[in-house]
């Protein structure tokens, strides 16, 4: 199972003292929305637990995440609750199936993490009761880039753990256009020369979006509530000593890729269940009627004959 081998990835990043027991304190930073996200890091919060280390989650007050021996809850008032992020979601998702340009309606989903990510890091009583609590890795869910500036302000190693391929040109990707389509291209790896050509038209505009949309959100967060030392965003999205990818390499594009950058794709299978037993008196009457209905088929087909 890929599970344990991940863990071997996550501990790697741990600091490790031979006199005292190895117990580490990892906090993660799920995305404001997208459950399924936050299931993936309920997984790995187990395997964590049953290694004796101990996970946090940052979550916004009124999200409903019950209670589990594997995880506790760290809570800031952030500006969705559950319903409202499902909500909003919905609506997002709704305007891009009537025709809205997806980019468009992205950009309004990034913007809201901003903002909550501005009222994260402007609450000095979340941020005091972070660094009270000392954590030794923070793991940055990309969707969420709030999490690289946490880990900048509490100063400990962070990992990003990518719960799609999210592999972005910032952070060093290589982007073969040629034959890698690029989000929302609606292209495939087979691409003509105008098809390569409009493939790169829409690598640009993402690079120009994020170089000058996105990041500078966050870069202005830091600046308006004095973070120390001053670094730029993409420097921190650039910073992260692990990239890991929770997809498999048959189901994307091949492409090159770094040495910090693993696939963990499968993490959430198991291993199947046995099948059933059936009674052998009962299967072998079944087995003797369906015997005898393809002869009176049989016989009615020959009889047609």
């Amino acid at each position: 199972m890929l599970l344990p081998s991940l863990l071997l990835l996550v501990l790697g990043l741990l600091p490790w003292s031979p006199s005292a027991s190895w117990a580490a304190k990892v906090i993660v930073v799920p995305p404001i929305m997208f459950e399924s996200h936050l299931y993936i890091f309920k997984t790995l919060a187990e395997a964590l637990h049953q290694e004796g280390h101990e996970t946090h989650f940052l979550i916004s007050e009124g999200r409903g995440v019950p209670p589990s021996p594997n995880f506790h809850l760290q809570r800031y008032p952030g500006i969705f609750n559950s319903t409202t992020a499902d909500n909003f979601l919905q609506s997002k998702v709704s305007n891009i199936f009537s025709g809205r340009l997806t980019f468009l309606e992205l950009f309004d989903i990034l913007d809201h993490y901003s903002q909550n990510c501005d009222a994260v890091v402007g609450s000095v009583e979340v941020m005091t009761r972070l660094k009270e609590a000392k954590f030794d890795l923070l793991l940055v869910d990309p969707n969420e880039m709030c999490g690289f500036v946490i880990a900048h302000i509490l100063g400990v190693k962070y990992a990003v753990f990518s719960t799609g391929l999210w592999y972005p040109a910032e952070a060093g990707a290589p982007a073969p256009l040629s034959y890698v389509p690029e989000f929302n291209s609606l292209l495939t790896d087979r691409m003509s020369l105008p098809q390569r050509i409009a493939n790169t038209a829409v690598y640009l505009v993402q690079r120009f979006g994020v170089r000058y949309i996105a990041l500078p959100k966050y870069d202005r967060i830091m600046k308006k509530h004095g973070v120390t030392p001053q670094v730029a965003m993409s420097d921190l999205v650039q910073g992260s000593r692990l990239w890991m990818l929770c997809t498999d390499m048959a189901l994307e594009f091949p492409r090159p890729t770094l040495p910090h950058v693993v696939y963990i794709g499968g993490i959430l299978t198991k291993p199947p269940n046995p099948l059933p037993q059936v009674s052998t008196e009962r299967d072998t009457r079944a087995g003797k009627k369906y015997i005898q209905r393809l002869k009176n088929v049989d016989g009615l087909c020959s009889v047609s004959l």
